[in-house]
């Protein structure tokens, strides 16, 4: 009974995460399609490229909601709702006063930033740096909710964000230009911070509880857990914003129009290692296998990669133009290696989660050389686009053989399952 029990809550919180991301992902796709065909392959290189370095840099406040999330779950387990609040509060605060040293930073290089992205206007610039401040805080938010199992309130969370970009960015695309989406993304930062704040008050209450940290476990998940995480967040994003100082304007829109088209498949994977980590260290815990549950997570994430290059095989041209515009036509070629390195760096993110939830971080290291030699060779060497990509594919298939060892050691079938 309590198995099924288990059973029923995995499949219960994995629809409403699945729901969440796969909404969100659908309005995001309709956002960069929109931008598209409403921007033309200049706009849309600007707005993608921009977006991609914010991404980047926030891997940081990705590491800060794991660390949130980890300390929220022991929160959760004693039913201590005044000191999640007060979590809550200590999470919004911190990391919004270090979002703002580095916005006063990056306003004081706009000009300098912007000539690297080959910008005339330091306007965007500006704007994604607003931008940041809430972004860096909207994920140490999500890390309460992921931490304290309100998955409703997460999939809300980046529901309500994507929402906003499409409803308020892409109207103002002919007004403003490249300056449009961007407008869109503040906004939607905005509304996501909003909710959270609200939601804080609804879930736990109004009373905060004194709060201990304990120092070596944040020390612990930020030098093993967050250090993995970082890895994978710059190698998903990092390339689009180099592309776009190294190319032409119409160069980096085709680059960005095909790794867009990659990214759909992290963003159809997203939800697993979201699962993944939580999920494998409660059955470690309670002595039962967690092999079931990686077989299920690398099942489900291999079909789906599967389906991705099969459709990027046979029909290239056709999924670039119906997510991006006849304009981008011509990245057609560029589609297919692209998305198997994506596939490549689905997967191993998968595996990391999977290692990670049962405290294994040997790969931790490996993974990191790995990804400084690929993003290190990147830059330094582009002559094409098509080259560019075979060295992000040949980095992310590395990254991946890193996950392969020691996948099933120490771990006994399990027969309860």
């Amino acid at each position: 009974m309590i198995a099924r029990i288990r059973k029923s809550q995995l499949v219960r919180h994995g629809a409403i995460v699945f729901g969440g991301v796969a909404l969100a992902s659908v309005l995001n796709y309709l956002f960069y399609m929109l931008i598209g065909r409403g921007g033309g392959v200049e706009i849309y290189g600007v707005v993608t490229s921009l977006l991609s370095a914010v991404l980047v840099l926030s891997a940081p406040a990705i590491v800060v909601q794991l660390i949130v999330a980890r300390l929220a779950s022991d929160l959760e387990a004693r039913g201590d709702f005044p000191a999640l609040r007060r979590l809550a509060d200590l999470a919004t605060l911190w990391t919004g006063a270090a979002a703002i040293v580095l916005v006063v930073v990056a306003l004081l290089a706009r000009d300098a930033l912007a000539a690297f992205f080959n910008l005339t206007s330091s306007e965007p610039i500006v704007i994604c740096a607003a931008s940041f401040a809430f972004l860096a805080v909207v994920f140490a938010q999500r890390g309460v909710f992921q931490g304290a199992h309100r998955f409703g309130d997460l999939s809300a969370s980046v529901t309500i964000d994507a929402a906003t970009k499409v409803c308020v960015g892409v109207p103002l695309i002919p007004a403003f230009g490249a300056s449009g989406p961007l407008y869109g993304l503040l906004a939607s930062q905005i509304a996501a911070f909003g909710y959270s704040i609200v939601a804080f008050r609804a879930r736990f209450g109004e009373v905060r509880a004194p709060l201990a940290l304990d120092r070596k476990l944040i020390f612990r998940v930020f030098s093993h857990v967050g250090l993995g995480q970082l890895t994978f967040t710059v190698l998903m994003f990092y390339d689009v914003p180099l592309i776009k100082h190294a190319f032409d304007p119409t160069s980096a829109g085709l680059y960005a129009a095909a790794a867009l088209v990659g990214r759909a498949v992290l963003a159809a994977i997203s939800f697993i290692p979201t699962l993944v980590m939580p999920k494998a260290t409660a059955r470690a815990a309670a002595g039962r296998s967690p092999l079931p549950l990686l077989g299920a997570a690398v099942a489900i994430a291999g079909l789906i990669v599967t389906v991705a290059v099969l459709a990027s095989l046979f029909a290239p041209g056709l999924i670039v133009t119906l997510i991006a515009g006849r304009a981008f036509a011509a990245a057609a070629p560029l589609v297919l290696p692209y998305v198997v390195a994506s596939g490549a760096l689905a997967l191993a993110n998968v595996l990391a989660s999977y290692k990670m939830g049962l405290h294994r971080y040997e790969f931790v290291i490996p993974a990191l050389i790995v990804a400084l030699l690929e993003v290190v060779t990147f830059a330094l060497w582009h002559p094409t686009l098509l080259i560019a990509i075979t060295i992000l594919l040949a980095g992310h298939v590395a990254i991946l053989c890193t996950m392969l060892p020691r996948l099933n050691e120490g771990l006994a079938p399990s027969t309860d399952d």
